[in-house]
């Protein structure tokens, strides 16, 4: 594995010359690993789609290593958009912004782009060394779980890639949460002087920073208001097509009892011996339905999700897990509902998109 390399001076050069010879460099940041690409050269843009098989109306983010770098790029058109980039920024959140015209449409066929400031220190330092607004996907095959890993991104591409930079597993485990503000005038009746402008923070895909976060950042702004979309829409990177799916059906319980198990394995067992069934559950939801799986120990794999008092843990291997789920030909998974608040909600995003079919 010739092509995976440690972050240093030397390989941050080589990072940067393929880069500015159209070709592609992985990468890892807080989130997820990259497939980075000069976001300015279209004709490296276009690999990005070619070899991860994404479709070309599915936009990517942009990613700079620098505040003032974004004025180049995206214009800020309202002062929430300010206050996101300056309190959040680096951060795994991203931005949608107004674009200008050296960002090229392959990037985002619309007005407007993602911008992203990663808070990996590795990562930063690539960009400051390329000084390039980065193009940069997960450095997956599209619709396959991200990668947390040099090894996952290794055993998607192989040595379709000349350059792995391997900063160790991913602190946060899922990519960015990705918003957008949208920016609407209230005046009385009858009136179209007495006006007040209200800003509402729209997540279009749920990260790390949850929307509990987001509403305590502008708690002391009445005007200002923070709400999951209810669209799906190809403005939105993860939003419109599946994501983030093993080979194995998915399906998802938030209970577990022996009709449910009738129902969901007993055919399954009957039909094929060899079927491979994996339960993916933290500890407390084990511990409580501890009676119904021993009875069928002999037929299925549990998996502890390890606590739900420890999401972070949870989050960071959710994608390890349908890994290897995948490397174990495992044929269906039974995978845990979590409740939908703070970080949660955003692994049940992962979740659900993964039980898409």
């Amino acid at each position: 594995m010739t092509n995976i390399k440690s972050p240093n001076s030397e390989t941050f050069q080589l990072a940067k010359k393929l880069l500015l010879d159209w070709d592609l460099v992985a990468f890892p940041t807080e989130t997820v690993y990259w497939l980075w690409a000069n976001a300015l050269d279209t004709k490296a843009v276009s690999k990005i789609f070619q070899l991860k098989n994404r479709p070309s109306d599915n936009p990517l983010i942009v990613h700079v290593w620098y505040k003032k770098d974004i004025s180049k790029y995206w214009i800020i058109s309202n002062p929430i958009e300010k206050k996101i980039i300056e309190k959040l920024m680096p951060w795994p959140i991203t931005i949608l912004l107004r674009k200008r015209e050296n960002i090229p449409d392959i990037v985002s066929s619309n007005p407007f782009v993602w911008i992203r400031i990663p808070s990996n220190q590795v990562a930063l330092k690539l960009l400051k060394t390329c000084d390039l607004a980065i193009a940069a996907p997960s450095a997956n095959i599209s619709t396959k779980p991200s990668p947390t890993s040099a090894q996952m991104v290794y055993e998607y591409f192989w040595n379709k890639l000349d350059l792995i930079i391997d900063w160790w597993d991913c602190n946060v485990g899922i990519e960015s949460t990705v918003v957008k503000v949208d920016e609407y005038s209230q005046c009385l009746p009858m009136t179209d002087w007495d006006c007040k402008i209200s800003y509402n923070i729209i997540i279009m895909r749920p990260g790390f920073v949850s929307k509990e976060d987001l509403q305590d950042l502008f708690m002391d702004n009445k005007n200002v208001s923070v709400e999951y979309s209810t669209q799906l829409s190809n403005i939105s990177p993860g939003n419109l097509h599946r994501h983030y799916s093993p080979n194995a059906k998915v399906e998802i319980i938030n209970d577990l009892t022996q009709e449910i198990f009738k129902e969901k394995f007993d055919t399954k067992i009957s039909w094929s011996p060899h079927i491979k069934l994996w339960l993916i559950l933290t500890q407390e939801f084990i511990n409580s339905h501890q009676k119904i799986l021993n009875q069928y120990k002999d037929y299925i794999h549990v998996f502890p999700r390890w606590s739900r008092n420890d999401l972070i843990t949870c989050a960071q291997k959710i994608f390890n897990i349908y890994n290897l789920c995948d490397k174990l030909n495992i044929n269906y998974i039974l995978i845990e509902g979590l409740p939908e608040i703070w970080l949660w909600y955003s692994i049940m995003n992962r979740i659900k998109k993964s039980a898409e079919k």
